[in-house]
């Protein structure tokens, strides 16, 4: 493709003659630079793309977009380089998000769960459906790892343009947002879940991460709607400012008024305008789970797709990886691996167990070094309230020393009621005490990680939170055929 046609309608400057570089590929990574890429140099978080602009031409590239005065050939300054490669990659793939149904999910909580819902409701109404988000990115049927929440632009753009699907779901993060990983993206629909403390080491406040999330609506074709979640303060906000702009706004929650009413006295949602209530039988417990719900009941009206087929899609959604998976223990135990890691997480997650009857709670739980230390207490606060033991351990730690997170995790023990808790770094550990600790009846509840990998090396051996508590569930089973 010509690289004027690419930048038509994009604001550079340029000393050279670009008129007859033709582009056959583009690409944020100097390593993956080949002959006729087109490179666009990025300052991230922890590299600047614009000292490897050398090593690019080196590599073959046909030209480098920047946003800093550089003397080189075939160097195109803009004002923003993280903005202006999201719309030239979609314009290089041909804006593939118009030619096919692609409904955008953000919010703190509930992403995922409500992502697969929705695709779970188009599948059963004959549609394909792919997704990409924290899990997986599946598409065209077939699954890969996910590295990222939102993949790059460069990454969406082409796993857009390679699915043939009907509709495409995106989890979309606030970080996403902000470094325009999904610009030139069209959205059909925009989903709001919620929003709690969460990542304000990076977005420094409440208002600046509600702001970040609004971003989302900005991505709406023309006829676009919103769905949000209104019982939320900060989903009310964003109704409001959504009305001002002339958006069509869908909303769910708990009172008549939405458009899905989440009854609180039964599993069942009602539709506007309907003269009956729908009957849940959700597998996946929890009146969150109900709103996640509501999200995919609300995607069924909008497309006008069969109201009793969608139900029973929301009901075979057996289990998210990493959101309140079970695993059953010998003794009537039961233990959860759930990815709460907010204090509304932790508050539904445990609420959740509290009404399925758990005789005790024991809840295991860390925080991730250099990450929002302003949620920790209120973390600390609501684990308190329902549960009735906990374990503090490690999370990732990121740039934070063991040492140092360690102390940390001591101090909140003593601010916080030590009788109703102890500390144990080892996360593997931690969770084989739980276990331990736990009677007929009792649930274990361990959270943060969900099907996350650890990034430290633990005692017992595992990679992942649900590994760990098979591998002690296998211990239990061999002692318990040995004696």
């Amino acid at each position: 493709m010509k690289l004027l046609n690419l930048l038509d309608n994009v604001d550079y400057k340029s000393q050279s003659n670009l008129d007859d570089i033709t582009v056959v590929g583009i690409t944020d990574d100097s390593r993956e630079v080949k002959t006729g890429y087109l490179f666009v140099a990025i300052e991230g978080y922890q590299s600047d793309g614009h000292h490897y602009i050398e090593e690019a031409f080196d590599n073959g590239a046909c030209a480098v977009i920047g946003e800093q005065d550089l003397e080189f050939e075939q160097y195109i300054k803009v004002s923003n380089s993280k903005q202006v490669l999201g719309q030239l990659v979609s314009r290089y793939y041909g804006q593939p998000s118009l030619n096919k149904k692609v409904i955008g999910v953000t919010g703190t909580n509930g992403k995922t769960t409500t992502s697969y819902m929705i695709k779970s409701v188009f599948e059963e109404n004959g549609y394909s459906c792919g997704l990409i988000g924290t899990i997986e990115y599946y598409i065209n049927g077939e699954s890969k790892p996910s590295k990222n929440t939102t993949p790059g632009a460069v990454t969406l753009q082409k796993l857009l343009y390679e699915s043939q699907d009907d509709v495409v779901v995106i989890e979309i993060s606030s970080h996403a947002l902000k470094q325009y990983r999904v610009e030139g993206v069209q959205l059909d629909g925009a989903i709001f879940t919620n929003l709690d403390s969460e990542h304000l080491d990076y977005h420094n406040s409440m208002q600046e991460y509600f702001e970040s999330k609004l971003l989302i609506f900005e991505y709406l074709k023309p006829n676009g709607f919103a769905l949000i979640n209104t019982d939320d303060q900060w989903g009310a906000k964003a109704r409001d400012t959504l009305l001002d702009k002339g958006i069509n706004v869908f909303s769910v929650g708990v009172e008549p008024s939405h458009d899905v009413q989440i009854r609180l006295d039964k599993p069942s949602l009602h539709v506007k305008g309907a003269t009956s209530d729908e009957q849940l039988s959700l597998k996946l417990p929890g009146l969150h789970n109900r709103f996640n719900a509501a999200f995919g009941m609300l995607i069924s009206e909008i497309y006008k797709l069969n109201r009793q087929q969608s139900i029973a899609a929301l009901n075979h959604v057996e289990k998210v990886n990493g959101r309140f998976e079970i695993v059953y223990f010998p003794g009537n135990i039961k233990v959860v691996v759930d990815y709460a890691h907010t204090p509304k997480g932790f508050f539904h997650c445990l609420n959740t167990v509290k009404e399925c009857g758990a005789r005790r709670i024991i809840h295991v739980f860390g925080f991730r070094g250099t990450r929002d230390p302003s949620k920790r207490i209120p973390m600390m606060k609501k684990s308190l309230q329902v549960s009735d033991y906990y374990i503090l351990t490690l999370d990732d730690l990121n740039e934070t020393s063991e040492d140092e997170m360690e102390k940390e995790l001591v101090d909140y023990q003593n601010r916080f009621d030590s009788a109703s808790g102890e500390v144990i770094t080892d996360r593997t550990l931690a969770i084989e005490r739980a276990i331990q600790l736990a009677e007929e009846g009792d649930w274990v509840v361990i959270t943060g990680k969900g099907h996350e990998h650890y990034q430290q090396d633990f005692a017992l051996g595992t990679k992942t939170d649900l590994e760990t508590v098979e591998k002690v569930y296998n211990h239990i089973q061999e002692y318990t055929s040995l004696s």
